[in-house]
């Protein structure tokens, strides 16, 4: 295995799913109150019991358990929390990008001769 495979796997993964994942829990627990059960980070790619054949692809959206009441998978969580993270660089982008384009058309205009 090459260094930066073992780097990515090891170090990089875990750190960026457990941020995304904590970040995701915040904010849908924040937006619904608390209404709204969520995996835990130990139940990431566990499919549903009714699919047990590697060929079944599980589609759902929740985590069902016999007996109790249903839960939003982890991955969801996950995918909520690198969105977020994913808007905040492109706010931070164009806000940066907004700048620089003041910055220029004020110097255009503004600047002696």
């Amino acid at each position: 295995m090459p260094l930066g495979e073992i780097v990515g796997q090891v170090i990089l993964r875990p750190i960026i799913e457990g941020l995304s994942y904590l970040t995701g829990y915040v904010i849908l627990k924040g937006v619904t109150l608390g209404a709204i059960g969520l995996a835990s980070p130990s139940k990431m790619f566990q499919k549903n019991p009714g699919k047990k054949k590697w060929h079944q692809i599980d589609w759902s959206l929740w985590h069902e358990r016999t007996g109790r009441s249903r839960m939003l998978k982890a991955e969801i969580v996950c995918v909520v929390g690198m969105l977020a993270w994913g808007l905040v660089g492109m706010g931070i982008y164009l806000e940066h990008r907004g700048k620089e384009t003041e910055n220029e058309t004020s110097s255009r205009y503004y600047s002696k001769p």
